[in-house]
């Protein structure tokens, strides 16, 4: 513990900022990119995941003043960013993202990021992603389709879509949760290349004078089998990557970019990127498997801010903590393991 209580005070605000604004060249992103990258992918080796999940969303980070460069008005009337964030859910890591304005579509780039996840990820783990329907595009699918991945992506309703799922049969529905029923069709969209799997389900909001008024949603998928009902459980838990980036923003602190130069903003983001993943392959490769669902704050609580006595030996600074204390042990554990793979 004495390397890191060694180190001295943590630098006021306009030091960070310094620090933020001298990335300022293009390689200094790259170097960046291939910390993290390897990060991930010692991460990823270690936890010998045999299949994950890709999780992709949009996020608005609000800028506090419009003078930021590169700022623009979202779809929501919010001025910022709106970084795209690819996430492996099995882990939590972040595996790919693009820091752009807010005014930039949701989905754009999703393929460039997949790309660069496949590059992280070891070969031979099988790749199953998931969208909302801002990637529901054929170049996303064609992609996934080369590179053997499978998807389920949320599908908007166009007319031709609704005319397709009011031609379904009565019999083809069946009941799902209560109030909701469940079916499947096949539909070609425009300009693609063959007919795909849609699960759809739908709600009954009312009626009128033709009978009763049915909400829908539906999902676009090239799995070919299995259960349309297992399908579309798992697709839904996609809403999980909402609390991967509620934690980069409030357990990371991403929430508000602190400068007014783009590139200083992007390069806070791209580190905040790099402690989530460092926090994420210390709770999975480091410490016992209880550890693996807490948030960086309770981790924080429960294991950074453990109280303890800052003494100097042998010309060391070093951090004595009771020997009693329940997460004692554990502390020591982890310290051992990051000096053993330094």
């Amino acid at each position: 513990m004495d390397e890191v209580v060694g180190r001295g005070h943590f630098p006021h605000s306009t030091t960070v900022g310094d620090f933020l604004r001298r990335f300022s060249e293009e390689e200094h992103f790259t170097a960046l990119q291939r910390v993290e990258d390897e990060l991930n992918r010692q991460t990823l080796r270690r936890m010998g995941c045999r299949q994950l999940t890709l999780d992709i969303d949009a996020t608005i980070i609000e800028a506090d003043s419009s003078k930021r460069e590169n700022v623009a008005k979202a779809y929501n009337g919010a001025v910022g960013f709106q970084p795209l964030i690819l996430f492996a859910l099995e882990p939590g890591l972040v595996l790919a993202h693009d820091f752009r304005p807010a005014n930039v579509h949701p989905g754009a780039g999703a393929t460039g990021l997949i790309d660069h996840a496949l590059t992280v990820i070891p070969a031979g783990v099988k790749l199953h992603f998931r969208s909302d329907s801002a990637c529901y595009d054929q170049k996303v699918v064609n992609y996934c389709e080369d590179h053997g991945i499978t998807f389920t992506i949320a599908a908007p309703l166009t007319e031709r879509l609704r005319k397709t799922i009011d031609e379904a049969p009565e019999s083809a529905w069946r009941p799902l949760d209560k109030g909701v029923e469940i079916a499947q069709v096949y539909y070609q969209p425009t300009g693609w290349s063959r007919s795909y799997r849609f699960i759809v389900t739908r709600r009954a909001k009312g009626q009128d004078l033709l009978g009763t008024v049915w909400k829908h949603w539906a999902l676009v998928t090239n799995i070919k089998t299995g259960n349309p009902d297992w399908i579309l459980q798992r697709h839904r838990r996609h809403a999980n990557v909402e609390n991967g980036i509620r934690e980069l923003k409030g357990g990371f602190s991403l929430s508000r970019p602190p400068c007014l130069a783009y590139r200083a903003n992007r390069a806070w983001f791209q580190l905040g990127l790099i402690a989530n993943d460092l926090f994420s392959a210390i709770k999975l490769v480091f410490l016992p498997g209880r550890w693996a669902s807490r948030r960086i704050k309770s981790f924080r609580w429960r294991m950074i801010q453990l109280g303890g006595l800052l003494v100097r030996h042998a010309r060391k600074r070093v951090l004595k903590i009771a020997r009693g204390h329940p997460r004692a042990d554990d502390l020591v554990k982890l310290r051992r393991a990051v000096q053993a793979c330094a």
